[in-house]
């Protein structure tokens, strides 16, 4: 995703179901049918004609129709709840405007069982509300290096 947002592209479908697993440690993004170029302002504002993946969007996404790379940010992070539920859809019980009201109260998605709390609070700094208060996608690559990096010591401690 650092390389896509390099490139001034937004994804707008991170989502596991568009992540191909090809080999150990190897996995590809995806289904680019609703990535979109921005401008120089490093936006996008949609219009309405294309069916949207709404239970991943931002949300600056699901009111005012502006993506950017920290509305795929807010889709990573979804991404990461995805993979620690098995592939569950987030908020399965609300429909589209109830996701938003939930969002905008200020309320996120639990923590599934068996994330660790560190890459929950990742998760969480994917949720701000502000897209300015989320990582971008370099941000995030050195946080999760970091965090790969303390389970890698604290599990070669374990062996000592």
């Amino acid at each position: 995703m650092q390389y896509i947002a390099s490139k001034t592209l937004v994804h707008r479908d991170l989502a596991a179901r568009n992540i191909l697993l090809c080999g150990p440690n190897t996995a590809k993004i995806s289904d680019f049918g609703l990535c979109c170029k921005c401008d120089e302002t490093f936006t996008y504002h949609a219009s309405l004609s294309k069916k949207l993946p709404i239970k991943w969007l931002a949300i600056e996404a699901l009111k005012d129709h502006i993506f950017s790379e920290k509305s795929d940010v807010w889709s990573f992070g979804i991404l990461l709840y995805e993979v620690y539920t098995f592939g569950k859809v987030p908020y399965t019980t609300m429909n589209h405007d109830e996701v938003l009201k939930f969002l905008q109260e200020g309320k996120r998605l639990d923590c599934p069982e068996g994330m660790p709390t560190e890459l929950y609070d990742l998760a969480m700094q994917c949720w701000e509300e502000s897209s300015q208060n989320r990582p971008n996608f370099t941000e995030l690559e050195q946080k999760l290096h970091t965090l790969i990096e303390n389970e890698t010591e604290s599990y070669g401690y374990l062996l000592s």
